[in-house]
């Protein structure tokens, strides 16, 4: 795996770190005994959410579930991929607001936001041709999509538990 700070790769975004820690969002999060706890708690369960919606539909997708079509499991749960993905990104930046320099460093935070970018610009472009390309059965390039696709939002999870043990 790729292991980096941004500090390393961005020296200077300096400025913008400490303008975000000075943010009074990020003063509360920070300061309010509730707050961060409360915000990370919503960011797990919608990245629960994220994650095991995207786990149906790409687990039909690579052949394993049976019945309803791909494109009827991902219209049935395409409402709850898109706002998961929203709280997640909005509570990642409230997280990240509420102590910017911690994450600026961190060398799992670099990595996380690199792969959550990319699952995210695959989400919202490639993945929706893949999904509307199964009505006549699912060829073997569409599985490997499934795959890239489960294997991407593993890795940002896996990036973002990590966050908190280096």
């Amino acid at each position: 795996m790729i292991w980096f700070s941004l500090f390393k790769l961005f020296p200077g975004m300096k400025s913008f770190i400490q303008w975000c820690d000075a943010t009074s969002i990020g003063t509360y999060v920070r300061q309010a005994a509730w707050a961060f706890k409360f915000i990370e708690t919503i960011h797990i369960l919608a990245w629960v959410v994220l994650l095991g919606t995207t786990m149906i539909v790409n687990l039909r997708l690579l052949g394993i579930l049976r019945g309803w079509s791909v494109e009827q499991i991902a219209n049935r749960v395409g409402m709850f991929i898109h706002v998961s993905l929203a709280m997640v990104a909005v509570t990642g930046i409230l997280m990240f607001l509420s102590n910017p320099e911690r994450y600026y460093a961190n060398i799992a935070f670099g990595p996380k936001i690199l792969y959550f970018s990319i699952a995210v610009v695959y989400q919202l472009t490639l993945y929706r041709y893949v999904v509307r390309s199964t009505r006549r059965g699912i060829p073997a390039w569409v599985r490997l999509a499934g795959g890239f696709s489960l294997a991407l939002w593993f890795v940002v999870g896996a990036f973002g538990r990590a966050i908190g043990a280096v």
